[in-house]
């Protein structure tokens, strides 16, 4: 499985749902838009069109409704996380901002995200397993408290987007280079000689 997520699809993923949850944080929405959850409807899409034509069934080590199977799990998983972030961060229905008293002041949403975020990478790194989403579990972590005492929880979320969004990059690039589209021509056709021909 490690390697169907080696495309950095999944990393575009959550880092473009925690950059439009980070925008409707900044813009004070009373609920998560509905721009939040595009990108996980994609998901599917995007596994579809852009990964498996580069790999075969037989490279990853499972069937056909194995792997449909791989994506659905990670769509959901997305979903879930999204909805209880979105939930309890956006809408806070809880009210765990007068709930929650804590000695230091602070913004109590961010050590929210530190803990729901930071668990949620935790368990795609751990069921998965992908080591990179430990390294987005310490940064969702270590951002979120140092938000509480110091910048307001779109930052936190905001650099959780970036940095997922740069490792997804580079991830994709790397996989496309690695695993070429097997429907695009090696070579680029020269039209001066298909002309001369």
């Amino acid at each position: 499985m490690a390697l169907y997520h080696s495309d950095g699809a999944l990393d575009l993923i959550a880092g473009a749902v925690l950059l439009n949850l980070g925008l409707d944080l900044l813009n004070e929405s009373p609920t998560t838009s509905l721009f939040t959850w595009i990108p996980v409807l994609l998901y599917s899409s995007i596994k579809n069109r852009f990964t498996l034509p580069r790999l075969n069934y037989d490279a990853l080590k499972a069937d056909e409704k194995i792997v449909r199977s791989w994506t659905a799990q990670t769509a959901v998983g997305l979903a879930i996380t999204l909805l209880v972030l979105g939930t309890v961060i956006v809408g806070d229905p809880l009210n765990i901002k007068t709930m929650i008293n804590l000695p230091f002041q602070g913004n109590i949403m961010s050590l929210a995200f530190a803990l729901l975020g930071g668990l949620a990478a935790l368990l795609a790194a751990w069921l998965i397993p992908i080591k990179r989403f430990y390294i987005y579990a310490g940064i969702i972590f270590f951002t979120g408290i140092t938000s509480y005492f110091f910048l307001p929880i779109s930052v936190p979320v905001f650099i959780s987007a970036a940095v997922m969004v740069v490792i997804g990059f580079k991830l994709t690039m790397k996989f496309n280079t690695q695993y070429p589209d097997p429907d695009k021509p090696e070579k680029p056709i020269d039209v001066k000689e298909k002309k001369k021909k």
